[in-house]
This record gives C-alpha cells, sequence and structure tokens, in this order.
C-alpha cells in the first residue's frame, strides 16, 4: 500500500517532467525557422533580379518610338549572358532580336565587379554583325542592392548622314581650298569598339577570331607562350563567362580542355 508521501513524491515528479515537456515544446516554437540552402536562396535572389529587370520592358518600346528608327534600344538580364536580351525595339539595325547574347563591353564591366561604379557609359562605338556598321552607343546600368543586374542600351547608326556629310564635303571641297580646310577626327573613343552578335555562337567567334588576329599568327603556329596571351586577353574581357566558351577556344587554337583550363590557372595566379 502506497502512502500518501510517495504519492506526493510521485505527482511532483510528474509535475516537473509535465513541465519539462512544457519548456521543450516552448523552445521548439521559439526555434527560429531554419534558413534556406544556399543554392535555393541565390535562385531567388537571380529571380527577383530579373523579375526588377522586366519592369524595363516598357521603356524599350517607349524609347524606341520617341528616338526613332535609326536608334536601337535593347534591355539586357544579366542573369542569362548567353541569352541576355529580353527586350529590344529597332532590332533591324544590329539583326539582333530576344534572345541574343550579351556583348563583349557587356562581360568586361562584369568581370570588373565592384570596379565598375559608373552609372552610365557614353561616347563608345559599337560594331553591326554582318556589315560591320560603326554605331554611337550609350548604356545605363540597372542595378539592385548596388549590384549590375541589367543593362539598358541604345546604339544609333548614323550612317545615312555620314554619307550626307560626306556629299556635302565634296561639293565643298570644290570651292574651299584643301589645304586650308582643318581636318578633325570624328570621334575619340577610350574603348575599343563593342562587338554585337546576333547569337552566342558568333559573339564567341568573333571574340576568338580578333583575339587570334592580334597575334598575327596561325592558330596551328602558336607558341605556348601566345596561347598564353590569348587566353589572358579573353579572361580579361570576361569571355570565359559564356557557356561553352574553353571548349570553343580549345578547337580555335588547336588544344585540349585541361590545357585551357591548366592556362587559365595561371594566368589568374600571375594577376
Amino acid at each position: 500500500m502506497k502512502k500518501d508521501g510517495d504519492n506526493v513524491h510521485h505527482d511532483s515528479v510528474a509535475e516537473e517532467h509535465m513541465a519539462e515537456e512544457h519548456m521543450v515544446g516552448e523552445h521548439v516554437v521559439e526555434k527560429p525557422v531554419a534558413e534556406k540552402p544556399a543554392t535555393e536562396k541565390h535562385t531567388a535572389e537571380i529571380e527577383e533580379n530579373s523579375a526588377y529587370v522586366a519592369q524595363f520592358i516598357p521603356l524599350v518600346e517607349f524609347l524606341g518610338v520617341a528616338i526613332g528608327a535609326n536608334s536601337e534600344v535593347v534591355l539586357h538580364d544579366v542573369a542569362n549572358l548567353d541569352n541576355s536580351v529580353i527586350a529590344i525595339a529597332n532590332g533591324h539595325i544590329s539583326g539582333r532580336r530576344i534572345g541574343s547574347p550579351a556583348t563583349d563591353l557587356m562581360l568586361r564591366v562584369l568581370k570588373a565587379g565592384s570596379k565598375a561604379d559608373m552609372p552610365y557609359l557614353t561616347g563608345y562605338e559599337a560594331i553591326t554583325p554582318g556589315d560591320k556598321r560603326t554605331l554611337h552607343s550609350a548604356t545605363f546600368f540597372i542595378r539592385r542592392r548596388k549590384k549590375i543586374v541589367g543593362m539598358l542600351c541604345i546604339n544609333t547608326d548614323h550612317s545615312a548622314f555620314e554619307h550626307l556629310d560626306n556629299a556635302v564635303k565634296t561639293l565643298l571641297a570644290q570651292f574651299v581650298d584643301p589645304e586650308k580646310h582643318e581636318k578633325t577626327s570624328a570621334t575619340t573613343h577610350t574603348t575599343k569598339p563593342e562587338i554585337l552578335s546576333a547569337s552566342v555562337e558568333d559573339m564567341k567567334s568573333e571574340a576568338i577570331g580578333q583575339a587570334i588576329a592580334r597575334i598575327g599568327i596561325s592558330p596551328t603556329h602558336l607558341t605556348q607562350a601566345e596561347r598564353l596571351r590569348i587566353v589572358s586577353e579573353l579572361d580579361e574581357d570576361g569571355f570565359f563567362q559564356l557557356r561553352g566558351a574553353v571548349i570553343d577556344l580549345a578547337h580555335a587554337i588547336d588544344v585540349s580542355e585541361p590545357t585551357i583550363y591548366r592556362y587559365l590557372k595561371q594566368v589568374r595566379e600571375s594577376e
């Protein structure tokens, strides 16, 4: 037969046990919600950035109409550099369309990262694919939380006006002494012309071709030092941010993919 004291003891133990469970329960409730994995957070951030850039799409059509048919207006989302163009007006100027890739200028700016703190870039030239016309260009950098997430670009074709200007100069030359006519350069730029491409494959091919051309030697006769120089220049331009860049360059300069990765490691370690 149990004594009252035993009952009191067991009851108090039970109460303490219940109190402990209650406290544990409260503790569980008060626990912070587990953070999402880094990959999920990264994906969510990219989606938010893309949604932010997409808000500028109506502006593209407006500027295309307001500025006129001689100016191409392009909106880029940097989340997908292989197909960065998400809106374009007057695309006949460069032949690009929605889904066309980023430009080499964009790659250089993104490669610079935090060093690229300017709000916009103006007064530079761009070269059209195919007929290689020179366009006068400007780019506004769209930022979110201080990070470049998009770019709004305007490329103006002045070729019709330049033809008219040349015709007028030719006419005036008949009445003005050429030796007294002051010669001035049309434009002065500190950056090399931007490459505009309709597809990412065209862009990679053009970038590789230019890098090889600057060496001035056939790809089959390149020395290791010359190959390293090509890799270094392309890396500086942000070329390797493009999908398939390594394999395309490997084929172009007749080496293996592991060799390109080895060159890249050497280049980056020497910086």
